[in-house]
């Protein structure tokens, strides 16, 4: 399970940077830059060890068309509301491999089926909307949970499209990402126009990208050695990176109710890791 934390480690490091730059720059410029320079490093290991078989490859393609708006998602979440609320919700992605590892016959135990129900517990109470200055909470809230359903169902796609060739699977799921937000780009062009950012920005998010497709690289090797349920859980232990860092580096203060909230959904993971 060790590769399985270490995904969790990128994540949560490549969420929390991709949080505080969508405050300064568009989501879409984040979004796009980071998945096209995840492409350029993916790109080399689709050229040295050619593509999986055909119905792997179209999992692969299928789960990078799901990555993409996902990611898009929560980076507007984090935009839109705090960091410490919105990726403990998005952690509700690890509900769809635990429901598709049901359906394959997986069981779970009591810690299991308490996990699910504390699990839907935090996420109503972490999006639960407080009398605040700023936008409401549900509105960001809403935007992870999309995201955790689209992350929920690119964790199953990634497992299978990866049961033969898992590091091409996740590289052409990180080419079909890049290429997604190629055409994204062009749209936006047409539509706005637009400049480039400056090196420090795109420096940045070329580490965002890094971070990202190490963690894809990490989660893929951990499922071929075990099963996705607990792998996945285990990994979507990411955002208790975020949580940390952002504490200790934004010093970003919670409501009660939004705060039960992420520790609810932060123990449900756990015990459906456990």
């Amino acid at each position: 399970m060790a590769p399985a934390g270490m995904a969790a480690l990128l994540w949560g490091a490549s969420d929390f940077g991709a949080g505080v730059l969508s405050r300064r720059l568009p989501v879409t410029t984040v979004l796009i830059w980071s998945k096209v320079l995840a492409m350029l490093l993916a790109a080399p290991f689709v050229l040295a060890g050619g593509l999986p078989p055909v119905g792997h490859r179209w999992l692969a393609v299928a789960a990078g068309l799901v990555g993409l708006p996902a990611m898009g998602l929560l980076y507007r979440a984090m935009r839109d509301g705090s960091l410490t609320v919105v990726a403990p919700v998005a952690a509700a992605a690890a509900l769809v491999p635990v429901g598709w590892g049901l359906l394959g016959g997986q069981r779970f135990g009591l810690a299991g089926a308490v996990g699910v129900v504390v699990a839907l517990i935090g996420i109503t109470l972490a999006s639960w909307p407080v009398r605040s200055r700023h936008r409401p909470a549900a509105l960001p809230a809403l935007s992870a949970l999309g995201a955790a359903i689209g992350f929920g169902a690119f964790f199953v796609l990634l497992h299978e499209a990866s049961r033969t060739e898992p590091y091409q699977a996740t590289a052409v799921a990180r080419v079909t990402e890049g290429i997604g937000a190629l055409v994204l780009a062009g749209i936006l062009h047409l539509r706005r126009g637009g400049s480039l950012p400056s090196a420090g920005p795109v420096a940045a998010m070329c580490g965002i990208g890094a971070l990202d497709a190490a963690g894809d690289a990490a989660f893929v090797l951990a499922a071929r050695g075990g099963p996705l349920g607990p792998v996945a859980v285990l990994a979507s232990m990411y955002p208790a990176v975020t949580v940390l860092l952002n504490r200790s580096v934004l010093r970003e203060r919670l409501h009660a109710v939004h705060l039960c909230g992420v520790l609810a959904t932060l123990f449900a993971v756990a015990c459906l890791a456990g």
